[in-house]
């Protein structure tokens, strides 16, 4: 006992090389994104060109000399900052941008205003639409010295116009890491309800008995097994083809809203109850025809491929649906999948039982 005691590895040292052996694998997230790093800084060296293309002899007041020196001076901190340094975001970027604004001034300071009127419509066509109302009624003013502090208002409203298009930076920045939360949870969801669909179908390989043929009692859920899951499938695909397509629209709240697991659920919820009343209306024989499923013909039937040529081909059989399974499969992921679908049916079927109240009282 002593000897083993003696040659065996100490914990510690056991614990030391798995700690040595995760760390080689890590990834250590970097402080910034190298992308976001190299547009900010080509964006400050756009802005460090605009500023010298300003004449500092037309600066005619104090406050704007002052503007000026202050705009200068961050810049050339910022240069002398290292790539990666915390000291300049892109906040204090939008900040010099803004007040950098302030020293145009005529011909400049309108051209200006198109300028990033035409960057705000590339994100937000509804409020460049407005602004460009505004800045119509601006110019329709007269320019001569008749109306004075005329700089002033269109100076404003060109702070407005970038306050807006910072902000639309700014909400994309935020959103990003909120997109990919709510995708990643989204794919999860998605990948659990495939797995529990194909499930029994992977449990048919150990349950099917060769000899006669017998399957345990707890297949005779199968069809109502089949209807919830499917439906539950379509709700999850349902939430990542919304994310994918209106992300752009939605508002920072409702970006934060999409990753939280109760609006997830309460999405995943809904689709499982229209599944199911999807499952009912099929099964009341309310419609019929070649696109609604039989269910004394819902089965797993065993496909044998035969061939002709049996010393070269291997002989298969494929457990695969039946028709009437696929087509109920269909219908209930299609329920899940559609927000229309249900209340639709409901409708159909709520005037059809009226129309049908209404002829028999007539009759009778």
């Amino acid at each position: 006992m002593t000897d083993t005691a003696l040659n065996s590895p100490p914990i510690a040292s056991i614990a030391q090389r798995f700690k040595s052996i995760r760390t080689g694998f890590r990834v250590n997230k970097p402080l910034q994104d190298a992308a976001s790093v190299q547009m900010l800084s080509l964006a400050r060296t756009n802005l460090g060109v605009r500023l010298r293309a300003i004449d500092e002899t037309s600066l005619t007041s104090d406050c704007q000399k002052k503007i000026y020196a202050t705009v200068a001076e961050t810049l050339k901190a910022s240069s002398e900052s290292s790539a990666t340094a915390q000291t300049f975001e892109w906040d204090d970027l939008y900040k010099a941008e803004s007040l950098v604004g302030l020293l145009y001034s005529g011909e400049q300071l309108r051209r200006e205003i198109d300028a990033r009127l035409e960057d705000l419509a590339a994100v937000d066509p509804a409020a460049a639409d407005n602004f460009r109302r505004d800045n119509q009624e601006l110019l329709k003013r007269p320019s001569d010295g008749s109306t004075p502090g005329l700089d002033d208002s269109i100076r404003a409203f060109l702070l407005r116009v970038l306050e807006a298009v910072h902000w639309n930076a700014k909400k994309k920045y935020l959103a990003r890491p909120l997109r990919a939360q709510a995708t990643n949870r989204i794919l999860v969801c998605l990948l659990v309800s495939f797995v529990l669909l194909i499930a029994p179908y992977g449990f048919l390989v150990s349950d099917y008995a060769t000899t006669d043929g017998s399957v345990h009692k707890v297949w005779s859920l199968f069809a109502l097994y089949t209807a919830l899951t499917a439906g539950l499938l379509g709700s999850f695909s349902s939430r990542l083809y919304g994310i994918q397509r209106q992300w752009g629209d939605m508002n920072l709240d409702e970006v934060s809203m999409q990753r939280e697991w109760t609006y997830t659920l309460l999405r995943a919820g809904v689709g499982v109850c229209g599944a199911l009343i999807v499952y009912v209306f099929l099964r009341s024989g309310i419609a019929e025809g070649a696109l609604f499923p039989k269910f004394d013909e819902i089965k797993i039937e065993l496909v044998n491929v035969a061939s002709n040529d049996k010393e070269t081909a291997v002989t298969m059989a494929f457990a695969m649906p039946s028709k009437a399974l696929a087509l109920l499969t269909f219908w209930c992921f299609l329920a899940g999948i559609s927000e229309t679908l249900v209340p639709s049916i409901l409708k159909s079927t709520e005037q059809g039982l009226t129309a049908a109240t209404v002829q028999a009282s007539r009759k009778s």
